[in-house]
């Protein structure tokens, strides 16, 4: 199984549902990266963001938002830690 289509997302909270922006959360990435490591992982392990391309990310992470019910903060969130860690 090509590890893109093993990334399947939930629902649920995953004990790291945050609210996004504005939350007391602390910097877009580090909203980011809690999602990425709370919400993201209540249905998968964590897939090293840099195992992907940046096009790549393109088509996961809006079908993982929706799939997951990310706010448009959330999603941008998500987003800026997904950037930051690609220019790493």
């Amino acid at each position: 199984m090509a590890p893109a289509t093993a990334l399947v997302a939930c629902s649920g909270d995953g004990g790291g549902t945050s609210t996004g922006r504005g939350a007391g959360y602390g910097s877009p990435v580090e909203e980011g990266r809690r999602l990425y490591f709370g919400r993201c992982t209540a249905c998968h392990s964590p897939e090293p963001v840099r195992d992907y391309s940046p096009s790549e990310w393109k088509t996961i992470v809006p079908d993982m938002a929706a799939e997951s019910n990310l706010t448009a903060a959330q999603t941008d969130a998500l987003w800026a830690y997904i950037h930051a860690e690609l220019a790493r």
